[in-house]
């Protein structure tokens, strides 16, 4: 019996790797997305002990006051800019997911047809093994049968002695 051989499979590890690189794009953005998270709360952090830390002060100017709330009108519009950002992300997300999705999908395909045609080429290979050895036992069986045959017709035409009675 021939060795198994699955025609799609370079096809089969072009999917593979076309699924892979669909995932590492996904992390590639997941991990941007989470950059951006902590780059917001970071900013976040930042205006609280900026904050506190002026208005921990036993005495403050109206220019800290006002360099404070100007401070805080640009945060909210950097972390506005985050949030854009993020909902963008967000979106690069979903559809780098549907892209991983069609692309497992196209592979597993591809991997249930392997598995198909190597469980039908298996049969095959059993039901040829099968086959073969039907055909050594029966012609062991035939050897057998004309050897046997051969002895009994040897034996029959000897002549009988003459001391044997009939």
């Amino acid at each position: 019996m021939k060795r198994f051989d699955f025609s799609l499979d370079r096809v089969r590890r072009w999917r593979s790797e076309q699924l892979n690189l669909e995932e590492l794009k996904l992390q590639q953005i997941l991990a941007e997305r989470q950059a951006l998270s902590r780059a917001k709360q970071q900013i976040r952090d930042e205006l609280d002990h900026v904050g506190h830390e002026l208005l921990a002060r036993p005495t403050l100017e109206s220019l800290e006051l006002e360099a404070l709330d100007s401070f805080r009108y640009h945060v909210r519009d950097r972390i506005r800019d985050f949030e854009s950002r993020e909902r963008q992300a967000d979106q690069k997300i979903a559809a780098q997911r549907q892209k991983v999705i069609e692309a497992r999908r196209q592979f597993e395909l591809l991997d249930r047809l392997r598995a198909k045609a190597l469980t039908e080429w298996k049969a095959a290979a059993d039901k040829e093994q099968e086959t073969l050895a039907a055909e050594m036992f029966l012609a062991k069986s035939i050897r057998e049968a004309r050897t046997e045959l051969v002895s009994s017709r040897a034996a029959a035409s000897r002549p009988r002695s003459a001391g044997s009675v009939a």
